[in-house]
């Protein structure tokens, strides 16, 4: 799906204006707008722009390359939009009844405790070029928490704050995403408003996410984000 190759330092860059990743040579960058976002890399000659206010929301795909020529949709009311994006998700995680889940406590990632614990692990660094994140560090942090459950458990406590799984599927949460870790995988829990919840893994998402289907939307950034 993407140009890059992820297995080299990564160095995040976050200001008052944007964030920008920087990785083997390439850089995508993401600039918030008053009313939305535009995500640009240079890979290629495109890049995806969202807005939206009270009533709809634009989407689009500009290349650069060919008369600033546009590819989306203009004033897409929000349950349309909304609808989009469930039915992708849906298609990247199965959809099964909350009811048939027997689960008491999920976790909610807590992403300040991930960067703290990326620092003491020596995978993260405060750099003149932003936040680096090493990837020899990074694989030898992969393998001591493949072959050592014990800091595999301690990952997990430090990182996944525990919430109930009657509160993760209240509607009310203001949450959609939670984590269940299990012996083999750590699971992710999509929470839809219909009382089903997709269940997958996080490696699943990364395999299928651009050959899931059901949004337009997500066609349109995934293209924006292609090497091809």
């Amino acid at each position: 799906m993407f140009n890059f190759d992820p297995s080299s330092d990564i160095y995040v860059d976050t200001t008052n204006d944007n964030v920008t990743i920087r990785f083997d040579g390439d850089t995508f960058g993401v600039t918030p707008t008053t009313n939305g976002f535009s995500a640009t890399n240079d890979w290629n000659s495109r890049h995806f722009t969202l807005a939206f206010d009270e009533n709809s929301i634009l989407y689009h795909v500009t290349r650069e390359d060919d008369d600033d020529r546009t590819s989306g949709k203009k004033a897409v009311p929000p349950e349309e939009f909304v609808a989009e994006i469930y039915g992708y998700i849906r298609s990247v995680a199965t959809p099964v009844p909350e009811g048939h889940l027997s689960l008491d406590i999920v976790g909610r990632a807590d992403m300040d405790e991930m960067e703290n614990y990326l620092r003491d692990k020596d995978v993260a660094h405060d750099t003149d070029a932003g936040l680096r994140i090493d990837d020899e560090e990074r694989e030898n942090l992969v393998s001591e928490l493949n072959e050592n459950p014990a800091a595999l458990g301690d990952f997990y406590q430090r990182v996944l704050d525990p919430v109930s799984f009657d509160d993760a599927i209240d509607p009310e949460s203001g949450e959609n995403i939670f984590f269940y870790p299990t012996a083999n995988a750590i699971m992710m829990l999509f929470m839809f408003p219909d009382e089903y919840v997709g269940v997958t893994t996080a490696n699943e998402v990364l395999t299928f996410a651009d050959h899931a289907g059901g949004s337009q939307v997500m066609d349109h950034v995934l293209r924006s984000m292609s090497g091809e």
